[in-house]
């Protein structure tokens, strides 16, 4: 049988049910759903198509739930508090706050050269921009600029006044006014019981 797993008494089709319904964990959604799939008798192949994981990550949890049920299985988490702690100290990342505030840095690479230089750490480009950003720190980006804009023209029209396009005066009547009598005059025809030619 391909669903030989030995499953831990609680572990009912209705608690697996139930785990992946209440669970709030976005990352272990999928992990309940699959454990309750494959306690139903599901093949591990549908499982792997039903949830959408690859059929390695679904031999993952089914080795981390045979080592310890489910606690093993919430226990493997991604970015739970296993990252390296950082290299710089709580004074040193104020100090690069401040100075990133002040826009010195044009790219990570500057704040990784300044870094480096300030203090002897080394940062990946990577690294540094996720440092940067867990402080608070994003790159300043402009808006798009269409490749076609003239700002001559747009600061003009700002202004109120445009050279290029004048402004039309004349009032125009609704759209499709013919269109709007023919009903009106369809609609009178169809009271009294006259019906027009088909042409």
């Amino acid at each position: 049988m391909e669903n030989d797993i030995a499953w831990y008494a609680g572990d009912t089709i209705d608690e697996l049910e139930y785990r992946y319904h209440a669970e709030p964990v976005p990352e272990l959604r999928p992990r309940w759903q699959a454990l309750w799939l494959l306690r139903q008798g599901y093949t591990r192949k549908t499982v792997v198509r039903l949830v959408g994981v690859n059929p390695r990550t679904l031999r993952d949890w089914i080795a981390w739930y045979r080592i310890g049920g489910c606690a093993q299985v919430a226990q493997h988490r991604l970015g739970a508090g296993n990252g390296h702690t950082c290299r710089l100290t709580e004074a040193q990342l104020a100090e690069l706050a401040a100075w990133a505030a002040t826009g010195i840095f044009y790219t990570y690479a500057d704040a990784r050269r300044w870094v480096a230089d300030t203090w002897h750490v080394s940062y990946t480009t990577d690294g540094i921009r996720s440092l940067l950003d867990r402080i608070g720190i994003h790159p300043r980006v402009p808006r798009p600029l269409a490749g076609e804009a003239d700002l001559a023209a747009q600061e003009t029209w700002k202004k109120g006044g445009c050279a290029r396009h004048s402004v039309r005066k004349k009032r125009l009547g609704p759209r499709g006014s013919a269109g709007v009598m023919n009903s009106v005059s369809g609609l009178r025809a169809a009271r009294v019981g006259y019906s027009r030619p088909v042409e």
